[in-house]
C-alpha cells in the first residue's frame, strides 16, 4: 500500500466522527476548536506523515500549506493543475483581504476526481448553532471544480511519485478494467477507494467494466435514470450517488433532473 492509499483509507475511518473526537480523543486537545484542518492534522497524524507529508499539526487551513509548502509538498492554485485523489483542498467563503497566498477558511482531502466533479472528505461542515462541534462531522461531499469557493490545492510529496505528482507506469482504463473483471482490484467501496488511491478514474474504469460484461455501450437518457430514481430503483442518498457514478452515468445532472420532476 502506497502512502497516499495509507492516507485515503485512514481518512475514511474518521466519516461520522465530530470535534470532539478529532480535537479531544485523537489530539488531546483539551477543547474543540474549529476543526477542519485539525481533521486532517489528526488523520496525517495517525499514519505517521507529519514531518513527512506536512510540517506539524495545525489547526488553521492556510496554516498546513504556509508550513508545508516546498519542503514536504507543492501547493498550486485551482486551474494551474489538475487536482489528484490524495490532494489537500482549500476553499475560501469570505471577501476580506488575504494576509498571503495562502489564506483560506476551508481545507478537505480529495478522494476523486470525475472531469469537473470532486469528491471529498472533509469535517466541520453543515454544523449548526452552539452545538456545531457535534453536529457538524467528518463526511463525504461532491463539489465542481468550477466553484467559486474552491481556491487552491496542496499535495504531499508522495513517495513513489514525481514532483507534479503523477505515477509512473499508467496502465489504461482498458487494462484496469480487464484486471477489475479478474477479481484485481476487489469489489465496492474497497475497488473504488484502491483505484482512486492509486490515481485512477474510478468511474471511467467501472464504466467500461460495465461496458465488457454487458457487451453493450448504450446509454440511459438523464431523463430516464430520473424517472428510474424517483421509482426507487437507484437507491437513496449516498447510495444512489455511488451506484449512479459506478454505472458511468453523471450524478448531479440526474439529481436535478429529479429535483425537478418532484416540484
Amino acid at each position: 500500500m502506497t502512502d497516499r492509499e495509507k492516507m485515503l483509507d485512514k481518512a475514511l475511518t474518521y466519516i461520522g466522527k465530530d470535534g470532539y473526537y478529532v480535537c479531544r480523543t485523537k489530539l488531546r486537545l483539551g477543547a474543540v476548536y474549529d476543526w477542519c484542518a485539525f481533521a486532517v492534522s489528526a488523520i496525517m497524524k495517525d499514519c505517521g506523515f507529519i514531518g513527512k507529508y506536512i510540517k506539524s499539526v495545525e489547526g488553521g487551513a492556510g496554516s498546513i500549506p504556509r508550513a508545508s509548502d516546498g519542503k514536504y509538498g507543492t501547493w498550486f492554485k485551482k486551474g494551474t493543475m489538475p487536482p489528484q485523489p490524495g490532494d489537500l483542498i482549500f476553499l475560501r467563503y469570505a471577501d476580506y483581504p488575504q494576509q498571503d497566498k495562502y489564506f483560506c477558511d476551508h481545507i478537505g482531502i480529495v478522494e476523486n476526481v470525475n472531469g469537473s466533479e470532486i469528491t471529498t472528505l472533509e469535517s466541520n461542515v453543515d454544523g449548526y448553532g452552539y452545538n456545531w462541534a457535534s453536529t457538524s462531522s467528518f463526511k463525504r461531499k461532491t463539489r465542481s471544480l468550477n466553484d467559486s469557493n474552491v481556491y487552491a490545492f496542496y499535495r504531499p510529496k508522495w513517495q513513489g511519485s514525481t514532483s507534479t505528482g503523477t505515477t509512473s507506469g499508467k496502465k489504461s482504463v482498458d487494462e484496469l478494467a480487464k484486471e477489475v473483471i479478474q477479481g484485481k482490484w476487489s469489489a465496492g467501496d474497497e475497488r473504488k477507494t484502491k483505484l482512486t488511491a492509486a490515481g485512477y478514474d474510478y468511474s471511467a474504469v467501472q464504466n467500461r467494466v460495465n461496458e465488457l460484461m454487458s457487451g453493450s455501450t448504450q446509454k440511459k437518457s438523464v431523463e430516464t435514470l430520473a424517472r428510474e430514481v424517483i421509482q426507487g430503483k437507484w437507491g437513496n442518498g449516498e447510495e444512489r450517488r455511488q451506484k449512479l457514478t459506478a454505472a458511468g452515468y453523471n450524478y448531479s445532472a440526474v439529481q436535478s433532473r429529479v429535483n425537478e420532476l418532484m416540484k
